[in-house]
């Protein structure tokens, strides 16, 4: 258990840095599309939900005019 707190410790004493580094340099926009985490490719809905989707906001009347 001693080698495994340890070595964790240590994996965050680098990891913690470095990270900051990569988000202060924004290398992330140098990492490919199909290789972010999903939550930062855009999302890409399918054709029956964009009708009831605006800017964000539900729409609960289909009957009122489209904006």
């Amino acid at each position: 258990m001693n080698i495994f707190l340890g070595y964790f410790v240590w994996g965050l004493i680098l990891a913690v840095p470095l990270y900051w580094i990569g988000w202060r340099l924004r290398l992330a926009r140098f990492v490919p599309m199909w290789l972010r985490p999903a939550r930062s490719r855009p999302l890409q809905l399918p054709p029956q939900v964009d009708a009831l989707l605006i800017r964000g906001q539900r729409r609960f009347s289909q009957t009122g005019p489209r904006r």
